[in-house]
């Protein structure tokens, strides 16, 4: 489940590599196509959180060389059931048995993830998981903590939590020692500017104005102006900012274009200051881009872009975000 990322400085993909990557990308999404969006974001953030886990574990157990009677307490109580089953795994595997953290890494498989495993959508939630930010910056952690520990073995070992906490604020020489490629490294840095709960809640209302955003370029898709819902939308959530536009000669594209060009900007500019002025824009729109109600939202616009011809009026703006929140689809079908 949880493998040690391979560390080059300046690494770049094969062709061959590539393309498997490719492969992998495109399994993961026939397979997230399927499944509500929310669900997907459910089990995504749970598996980063295992995934952390079980970093923390591992480090402990190989800088030991054992698995401490309290770090045994530990994984019992988030673990129930796990001591039976590394019991049962080391009977199995009496000649060669594996160190506790690997057999870990079997159960939270087997046990927390067996509904997505049953049901054909594992690789929807792994693929995009290991590239979240957080991920990537708990497997520098790990792999920075683990030869630190090894050569100078704490006093006392952080907690879960505290190991959590020393991840999200870890120095840029936990990045380095990481050596992953550098525009993954400039993100995790600057990931460290805001805490994962502002984070994930202004992704959130990202993604919540992309969906607002693509409503009205529906509407005027079948419409020859603004229709008038549309403005009272407009004035409720963005006073002032059809005053703003006007559209002339030098503008480029269709009407449906330009509001849209111009309602992104105005979006940025306006609700989110904070990340433009304190320097994790790239922060928000990478973690934007993973997340499964972006990519749903993608595939519903495409959708929609396929079967307006057949529709006699635009659908409401909650009849359309209900819409995206409850798009899925067969891949083979779009």
């Amino acid at each position: 489940m949880f493998s040690k990322v391979s560390q080059n400085r300046a690494w770049e993909p094969s062709k061959l590599q590539k393309r498997v990557d490719e492969a992998a990308r495109q399994m993961a999404d026939e397979e997230a196509a399927r499944i509500p969006w929310p669900q997907l974001l459910e089990a995504r953030q749970s598996y980063v959180k295992w995934q952390a886990f079980q970093h923390w574990v591992r480090a402990i157990e190989e800088t030991e060389r054992r698995l401490p009677e309290w770090l045994a307490h530990v994984v019992k109580k988030r673990c129930p059931g796990f001591e039976q089953f590394l019991s049962q795994q080391r009977t199995k595997e009496r000649r060669w048995p594996q160190p506790a953290w690997y057999y870990l890494q079997q159960w939270i498989d087997e046990r927390i993830f067996a509904k997505p495993r049953r049901e054909g959508w594992m690789n929807a939630v792994g693929y995009y998981a290991v590239r979240d930010l957080a991920a990537l910056r708990n497997d520098a952690y790990w792999y920075y903590c683990e030869p630190q520990w090894q050569r100078s073995k704490p006093a006392a070992y952080p907690s879960f939590q505290d190991w959590r906490k020393a991840s999200e604020h870890c120095s840029d020489e936990v990045v380095d020692h990481f050596e992953t490629a550098s525009t993954l490294g400039d993100l995790i840095r600057l990931s460290r500017r805001v805490s994962p709960r502002i984070l994930n809640q202004t992704v959130d209302l990202y993604v919540e104005w992309l969906v607002f955003a693509y409503w009205v370029h529906t509407a005027l898709d079948w419409e020859d102006r603004l229709p008038d819902s549309v403005k009272r939308e407009f004035q409720r959530r963005c006073p002032g900012f059809l005053e703003t536009v006007v559209m002339s000669d030098g503008s480029v594209g269709t009407e449906a274009e330009v509001y849209f060009d111009r309602l992104l900007c105005w979006m940025e500019e306006q609700k989110f200051t904070r990340p433009r002025g304190e320097g994790w824009w790239p922060v928000l729109i990478y973690q934007a881009r993973l997340h499964p109600r972006h990519q749903r939202l993608l595939d519903a616009w495409n959708h929609h872009q396929r079967i307006r011809s057949n529709r006699q009026r635009y659908l409401s703006f909650e009849q359309w975000s209900a819409f995206v929140n409850t798009y899925t689809f067969e891949l083979e079908d779009a």
